[in-house]
């Protein structure tokens, strides 16, 4: 039996992919003045600091109704720091080091191998049947990406093979976020689970990032959009997502990631950047994948 999805539900999901749509954009222009593992950091723990201001607001003021607090268990823990580490920190980390040689535009066409990964992971991890259609969604997904990546330029504005690649790479991973906060929003307060993940996420980068250089007169004007990417992607888009994933199924959400080349590529094209016919036959295809995927399995009970 197939439902509604309800408006605040709704809301939160455009909220989280319109936010997805236009990081790349928001990354690459942080990338002018400041190393891949330095941004990420910076980004993180300004994210983290932003999450627990909301978190100490009332109630009626940060909306969503809040679950009762349950202990956590050492499975809650396993999943907390993979979806910290593996699904929240490393795929940033992969996005910023491909968007520093390719263009955002092509990191947002990237996005909808989000949503093959989330179905190939449920089969996996979770040992659903992965049926034709799901094979389909993995072949377009495939032909799509190579379609997008070969149409680089090598000019970082319309797209490089390696940063393609990279980017494609990080796309996949943010799949093991949603994989791994399913069963933790749950049973716990999504909005607490944004919190303990942001919190930890930037800890294996330091090391990194201190290493990097870092010239502070190309820094300073950089930190604004970091400030922004904090507020918007670790803060905001984190909630909503988690928000959101509490009321409808990964398939469905998968659904909604179509959003994010639409508006990475109007926000691409508005830097100044290119989207080649290779590009848009890619994304057309990933996008026709993910949704004979995911409509057969929202489908399955």
């Amino acid at each position: 039996m197939r439902t509604t999805i309800a408006w605040p539900t709704l809301a939160w999901i455009w909220i989280a992919q319109g936010i997805g749509g236009s990081t790349p954009a928001l990354t690459k222009l942080a990338l002018d003045g400041l190393e891949p593992f330095s941004l990420v950091v910076a980004r993180q723990i300004l994210g983290a600091l932003f999450l627990v201001v909301l978190l100490v607001l009332p109630q009626r003021m940060r909306g969503g109704a809040t679950l009762p607090p349950a202990p956590w268990t050492r499975r809650d823990l396993v999943l907390l720091v993979t979806l910290s580490w593996v699904g929240f920190a490393l795929p940033q980390i992969l996005g910023a080091i491909g968007l520093a040689t390719s263009s955002a535009t092509h990191g947002a066409l990237l996005s909808p191998l989000e949503p093959i990964g989330i179905l190939v992971g449920a089969a996996l991890v979770l040992r659903e049947p992965l049926g034709f259609a799901h094979v389909l969604a993995g072949a377009l997904g495939v032909l799509g990406t190579i379609a997008i990546v070969l149409s680089g330029t090598g000019d970082a504005r319309g797209g490089d093979l390696r940063g393609d690649l990279v980017m494609a790479a990080g796309h996949l991973c943010w799949a093991i976020y949603t994989l791994a906060a399913k069963p933790l929003v749950a049973r716990h307060d999504p909005l607490r689970v944004a919190v303990f993940a942001g919190a930890i996420s930037w800890i294996p980068l330091l090391p990194f990032a201190l290493r990097e250089s870092l010239d502070v007169e190309r820094a300073l004007p950089a930190l604004g959009w970091v400030v922004l990417l904090a507020l918007l992607a670790s803060a905001v888009a984190t909630v909503a997502w988690n928000r959101a994933l509490r009321e409808v199924s990964a398939a469905t959400m998968a659904l909604f990631v179509f959003v994010q080349p639409v508006v990475g590529l109007a926000v691409g094209v508005g830097l100044g950047e290119r989207a080649g016919l290779g590009a848009i036959l890619g994304t057309i295809a990933i996008v026709c994948g993910v949704a004979i995927a995911t409509l057969r399995g929202a489908r399955v009970p």
